[in-house]
């Protein structure tokens, strides 16, 4: 029975289980609780790492989860958890959800617990509040995308990785912009100028970096720290805009800008930057295009009650700078910028000059920062004499093409800056701007306008912005060298002309520091520039190229020189009424003057004459001159017959001549070479590898009328008699000393 009874009980039980009808199976999971988690908060854009999760009901397959998406877990214990955080999670700031999550059968999802990524921001400090210049930086805004992006992939765990700044590889969040934002208010800037890209999704082949990206987010903040901004337009391959529609397409995105309050002005004018004034008369084919599009744009901006736009062009520089000992020299010119005036450009500025030297392959491998800082220095004193309109410095904080390979190895160089070298550049190109006020943007008392390429160039080594290699330096440098006080203080100066119908015409005016101070007992030099010009020397020395034999000089109005530059960079169309009298050119060790029939005595005879060139009786009282009178619309050429030179020899050229205000911006002399097949011979020249000829731009010179001394208020007066009732330009200058500034004023008839 008993046995009986056991095999009914087991059978009954097998039976039961195949019949189906149910089984107990495996445990239910428990609810996961969740008490703790460590860290529970991280630095933005900081490194990966591991996030522990204390609580209870832990079990085998349990997940944290980040913002309800599960991570690798480790299970250390029914009471502990572990997740590596990667740096991708933290890269944006904000606050985020962690949860437990316990798989079925039963199991569920924890409560949350919070884990604050918070957006740590640099405070103001005493250079925030600096009045020694308003300082801005170009913002490369190409660190948008994903790290295997164009630009980010050739930097991104590369022998840079240094590079990354302290905000992260990616600025494509509110949070990184503003980092940026408050770091260089910090040190003292006022103001990033944007790179902007016009149909950016040609860049990236993913289709998923935005070139202007920082610039939106920039726009929509509701706090800038301190900072204001404008755009540079970049208008090179395959960036540039050649049509109306995408010209118009651009205009209404431009002006948007404009209309925030946050907006950078000049003389109370929404600024806007073009990267490369050649590259953009290119696109549009001429000067009166350029103009067009400009006056469309200043339309654009008056229809949203803004006063206008100030637009600054860009100068491609190519050459003609110091370079160091023991390298080839470079012959060259400041670029003759007489287009600008033409196509409407307020002032002239420039994005780098290190690629221009680049380029030319007289220098390779790690050079001292002074390579870039003389280059700097020089252009600003030519720039000082030769540039038609205002200029705006820009102080390069570094350059290294290493981690983007450069075209040509055999040409690469770079500097390795250190943070006070930067500081010191930058100095150098506020004191120019004090020194020379003639050619600032805006008037006295303002600070001038002073340029740092670059915020954020890390593929190019220009870099201020904060990194995990170099930390604040740069910007700490800069910072301690604004917030010292200067040793000398602005000055403002008045001019008034009584006027040409005044028998007894005189100049006045008033010398004060910037907070109203009279100076009294120092000079002020009056100089005045006729209405129709007044005779003066253009002059030109430098080295002839080492394989020339012949030269000519000559000069272009309203055309281009043959086979040099393609016919829209020249100068003009601009209405002209010029006067030349002699050419000379004189080489090293001699007194000879190798032009032939040099001062016209002879006629046209050695000269080649087109368009409205001709000869004429001097207008100086005896003998002959070359005279122009031409429409914008017309032209005028003059060659020299070719005269023989000597290749590598030392030169000077000097150009006797008359260029009333009016004529500058159409045209420019010019001195060509040639070998002994007769080909022209490459000169280094804006935007070229193979200019043919340097040139000297129209440029009208103001003679001194006298000097004057200020009383105890400041005050002084000049006699005008000798310009009788002559229609002139009226200049003041006031040199400046140890304590002040110089100051200028300009007054017109």
């Amino acid at each position: 029975m008993r046995k009986s009874a056991l095999f009914l009980i087991f059978g009954c039980c097998h039976s039961l289980v195949a019949c189906g009808g149910g089984s107990s199976g495996p445990p239910a999971n428990p609810a996961p609780a969740l008490t703790a988690i460590s860290p529970t908060t991280a630095t933005r854009g900081s490194a990966a790492f591991t996030l522990t999760a204390n609580g209870s009901n832990f079990v085998s397959g349990s997940a944290i989860e980040w913002n309800g998406s599960a991570l690798s877990t480790t299970l250390v214990s029914p009471t502990q958890l572990t997740a590596q955080i990667s740096a991708d999670l933290i890269s944006v700031a904000g606050t985020e959800n962690i949860t437990v999550f316990n798989p079925s059968p039963g199991g569920g999802t924890s409560a949350s617990l919070p884990f604050n990524i918070p957006c740590v921001l640099a405070q103001d400090g005493q250079a925030s509040v600096q009045t020694q210049a308003r300082l801005g930086a170009y913002y490369f805004d190409g660190w948008a995308g994903p790290l295997n992006s164009y630009h980010l992939n050739l930097i991104v765990n590369s022998a840079y990785q240094n590079r990354e700044p302290l905000s992260g590889w990616r600025d494509d969040n509110s949070c990184a912009v503003e980092q940026q934002l408050a770091w260089a208010h910090s040190f003292g800037l006022n103001f990033f100028v944007f790179d902007w890209y016009f149909n950016t999704a040609v860049n990236d082949a993913q289709g998923n970096e935005d070139l202007n990206s920082a610039l939106k987010i920039t726009h929509t903040l509701t706090d800038r720290h301190g900072m204001q901004y404008a755009i540079l337009y970049v208008d090179q391959s395959p960036f540039t805009i050649s049509n109306s529609n995408d010209w118009n397409s651009a205009v209404n995105e431009w002006v948007g800008y404009m209309t925030d309050p946050a907006y950078l002005q000049v003389n109370g004018k929404p600024l806007l930057m073009v990267i490369d004034l050649y590259a953009m008369r290119e696109a549009f084919g001429s000067s009166s295009a350029v103009n067009a599009a400009f006056s469309q744009l200043r339309s654009a901006a008056k229809a949203k009650g803004l006063p206008d736009v100030y637009i600054v062009g860009g100068l491609y520089f190519v050459g003609g700078s110091p370079v160091p000992a023991g390298t080839p020299s470079v012959d060259g010119i400041f670029p003759d910028l007489s287009m600008a005036v033409a196509d409407g450009y307020d002032a002239i500025s420039m994005y780098d000059y290190a690629s221009g030297l680049q380029n030319l392959g007289t220098i390779s491998g790690l050079q001292p920062f002074s390579t870039l800082a003389d280059t700097g220095n020089w252009l600003w004193t030519q720039a000082s004499s030769k540039s038609p309109l205002p200029f705006i410095p820009v102080a390069m904080d570094g350059w290294d093409p290493r981690p983007q390979p450069p075209p040509s190895p055999a040409t690469t160089f770079w500097v390795s800056p250190s943070p006070q070298d930067v500081a010191s550049l930058i100095t150098n190109a506020t004191t120019w701007a004090e020194s020379n006020p003639a050619v600032r943007p805006e008037p006295l008392p303002a600070p001038p306008i002073v340029l740092i390429q670059a915020w954020n160039e890390l593929l190019q080594g220009s870099i201020l912005v904060p990194t995990v290699g170099a930390g604040t330096s740069f910007g700490d440098a800069l910072a301690a060298s604004l917030a010292a006080p200067s040793t000398e203080v602005r000055t403002i100066l008045t001019l008034n002309d009584s006027g040409p119908a005044d028998p007894n015409r005189t100049a006045s005016g008033k010398l004060t520091d910037a907070v109203g101070a009279p100076l009294g007992g120092v000079p002020i030099s009056v100089a005045y520039t006729p209405a129709n010009g007044s005779p003066s020397t253009y002059q030109l020395a430098g080295v002839a190229p080492a394989g020339a034999v012949q030269a000519t000089l000559g000069f272009r109005i309203n055309t281009d020189y043959p086979a040099a530059w393609p016919a829209y960079w020249f100068a003009g169309p601009v209405a002209s009424n010029i006067s030349v009298y002699q050419f000379s050119y004189v080489q090293s060790g001699s007194t000879n003057n190798l032009v032939p029939n040099s001062n016209f005595s002879s006629g046209g005879q050695g000269w080649t004459q087109q368009g409205q060139s001709q000869i004429v009786v001097s207008d100086r009282g005896s003998g002959q001159m070359v005279q122009v009178v031409t429409t914008a619309a017309q032209s005028a050429m003059l060659d020299s017959l070719p005269f023989p030179v000597t290749g590598g020899a030392s030169f000077d050229v000097e150009i006797s001549a008359r260029v009333p205000p009016a004529s500058v911006g159409s045209g420019y002399f010019f001195l060509a070479f040639k070998d002994a097949n007769g080909n022209f011979l490459p000169i280094p020249g804006p935007n070229s590898s193979d200019l043919k000829a340097e040139t000297i731009p129209f440029i009208a010179t103001a003679p001194v009328v006298g000097i004057a001394t200020t009383d105890a208020g400041g005050n002084f007066t000049l006699s005008l008699s000798a310009l009788g009732s002559q229609k002139v330009i009226l200049e003041g200058t006031y040199a400046g000393d140890a304590q002040h500034w110089p100051a200028h004023a300009q007054v017109s008839p």
